[in-house]
């Protein structure tokens, strides 16, 4: 089982980090301007959080078995449509598809690893993210190997596109079904003497891990939207050398999540998130100073390393705020990601125009330090104030 969701990671990251990473070559096969790719770039994060909240809807229904079984193939499919699409609406309707369904199968995924690490005991959720960070390596050096050899953006989209297609087919029947996601949930609930009947999900302790989340995904939304445009264009790295922008930020958060389980048992989350936030900070700041390409790359790697357990961390906080074991809560708290990603894309591309890339970068180091006050509430239990109260129902 634990395989599977790992698989569903590595297809997913794989695909989209190659998209990302190709975001040069799409603006040059559709003739778009800066200020379309850049709207472009950030529609994608804003059809994912209307698909987060259906994931959240049909979840609370039917668990997230089955909206990862549907939604992963269906963005897979959008993907390729994004590289295949002639003319300027096709290509805006393949995206906000891509978006919509990346955003219901990532808050899917992350609800069946929480699921995992609470019927394990430990701490766990970090390796599904490490997982997709290594996914993410390979998909933006394959992106810079069809830059190199002048792949066109759909014979680019292929080769991952088909393996996740293929993860997608192979574990559609291994998911955590809802039967199963329930008998976890509870089982969680009376190891946190929260016996009784189905409880509503409180919305109030979400929303802190939800900010913290926003922040750190306003960078992570820069970083993957524009990075490789940032070196390319603004400190003029080759073709070859842009998409490493990603590699090296996707690189230096599989190794930090790599190590952030272990970590996270040790220390406590708190720990890893508060000091890793201030890392972050440090290397977008390195990135807006950088005078050569080399430079803001590294910069972009001291970020991923610094935020690389905000994601899981925030994920596994907020599963203790749902004692139905649903997915509900993992879900609402993974709108923030798309939130702050939409923040981070939409920072970036206002500022570009009159500054340039690096002053959304600049704005994002100051917004990663708001999760240095509000890492105390990835450890602790939930406090009796932000329990949930008996319902007699558990609303998406």
């Amino acid at each position: 089982m634990r395989t599977a969701i790992y698989l569903c990671y590595a297809g997913e990251a794989l695909v989209f980090s190659t998209v990302m990473a190709r975001v040069p070559q799409i603006q040059h096969a559709h003739r778009l301007g800066d200020a379309a790719i850049n709207v472009l770039v950030a529609l994608v994060p804003v059809l994912a959080i209307a698909g987060g909240l259906l994931a959240a809807r049909l979840s609370g229904r039917w668990g997230s078995g089955p909206v990862l079984r549907y939604a992963q193939p269906a963005f897979f499919a959008a993907v390729m449509a994004v590289g295949l699409v002639g003319g300027t609406a096709p290509l805006v309707a393949a995206v906000a598809l891509a978006g919509l369904t990346m955003g219901m199968a990532e808050a899917a995924m992350n609800a069946q690893a929480v699921a995992i690490e609470r019927h394990a005991g430990r701490s766990l959720v970090n390796g599904f993210f490490a997982v997709w960070s290594g996914a993410g390596i390979a998909g933006s050096l394959w992106a810079s190997f069809a830059n190199q050899a002048g792949l066109s953006v759909a014979k680019g989209f292929l080769v991952p596109v088909a393996v996740g297609l293929l993860i997608a087919v192979a574990t559609a029947r291994t998911a955590l079904g809802r039967d199963q996601e329930a008998r976890i949930g509870e089982r969680a609930a009376a190891a946190l003497e929260r016996r009784g009947p189905p409880v509503a999900v409180p919305w109030r302790p979400l929303l802190v891990l939800g900010a913290a989340l926003a922040c750190a995904y306003v960078a992570e939304g820069a970083i993957a939207g524009f990075a490789v445009k940032y070196v390319r264009d603004e400190l003029h790295a080759p073709e070859a050398v842009a998409p490493l922008a990603i590699t090296a930020f996707a690189a230096a958060t599989v190794t930090g999540r790599a190590l952030a389980d272990l970590a996270v048992r040790r220390r406590g989350a708190a720990w890893i998130v508060r000091g890793g936030a201030v890392l972050a900070a440090l290397g977008l700041t390195a990135a807006v100073l950088a005078p050569v390409p080399w430079v803001a790359i590294a910069g972009f790697a001291m970020a991923g390393f610094g935020l690389c357990s905000v994601a899981p961390s925030a994920y596994a906080a907020a599963a203790r705020h749902d004692p139905v074991g649903q997915g509900v809560a993992v879900a609402r708290v993974g709108i923030f990601n798309y939130l702050g990603a939409v923040a981070g894309t939409g920072l970036v591309a206002a500022l570009q125009p009159s500054s340039g890339y690096w002053a959304g970068y600049l704005v994002a180091a100051v917004l990663v330090l708001v999760v240095v006050p509000l890492a105390g509430r990835f450890d602790a239990r939930p406090p009796a104030r932000d329990r949930a109260r008996p319902n007699s129902a558990v609303p998406a």
